[in-house]
């Protein structure tokens, strides 16, 4: 069971990952190559409301394609705990266990099944994508072209992913430098800490994940998403198209 929630839960996050990158990375390229962008323009549309309703266009698509795949992964595992059950029963019932006496392992094959700890894990994994999207929407409106967008948007994952392990490599040994300390709060404002989000795998594990943290994560995403936003709708209406 545990194997088997690994594989469904690195699926997707890979899927998450490319995704929201990917997708992002095309809308204004392609609103740019279709003209559909100047036809906006010219109209009394609010930037920020574009730009929002192409971050939340994509966010709601991976919603509902996350929730498809972890549908599928409850189902997987509710027919092979089934089976698990099933088999348990036989063996210990012809070795003369009672009922009540098989009912504690049955009840820790349901403890290693899909649970509500996993699923608090992916909505954690879902937090993290929505900010990764907005972010890269902010680098499409810094950047020109799509491949450099897909480019440093995972790298940015990345970075954000391991923040904390590159800012102490460079701090080794010689101390904490201006520079330093400068490039950390800006990446602090701007680039979240992804590792806060990726907490799927921990969650399936075991490791409780209660609803109040969950809580403050999706304050940080939506702190993080709203900057974001605001920051590539002042970009936005400074750039030259």
């Amino acid at each position: 069971l545990q194997f088997l929630k690994d594989v469904c839960l690195g699926c997707m996050q890979l899927f998450g990952l490319l995704f929201c990158v990917a997708a992002t990375a095309l809308l204004l390229p392609r609103d740019t190559e279709d003209r559909i962008l100047y036809t906006i323009l010219c109209k009394p549309v609010p930037r920020f409301d574009y730009l929002a309703g192409k971050a939340l266009g994509v966010i709601a698509l991976l919603v509902l394609t996350v929730g498809l795949m972890d549908a599928l992964m409850a189902a997987l595992l509710a027919l092979r705990e089934a089976s698990i059950c099933a088999d348990i029963t036989t063996q210990l019932t012809a070795n003369g266990f009672s009922a009540a006496e098989i009912q504690p392992y049955l009840d820790q094959v349901a403890a290693e099944a899909n649970t509500w700890n996993t699923q608090r894990g992916i909505l954690a994994s879902l937090l993290g994508w929505s900010v990764l999207t907005t972010f890269t929407l902010l680098l499409s409106c810094v950047t020109s072209g799509s491949i450099v967008s897909i480019i440093f948007g995972l790298g940015a994952y990345f970075i954000g992913l391991f923040r904390g392990t590159l800012f102490a490599a460079f701090t080794i040994g010689e101390g904490t430098s201006a520079a330093v300390r400068t490039a950390e709060q800006v990446c602090a404002i701007l680039l979240p800490d992804f590792s806060l989000f990726s907490v799927a795998d921990t969650a399936a594990s075991g490791v409780a994940l209660p609803w109040g943290m969950l809580g403050g994560l999706a304050l940080i995403a939506l702190l993080y998403m709203l900057l974001h936003l605001l920051t590539a709708t002042w970009v936005f209406a400074h750039k030259e198209f």
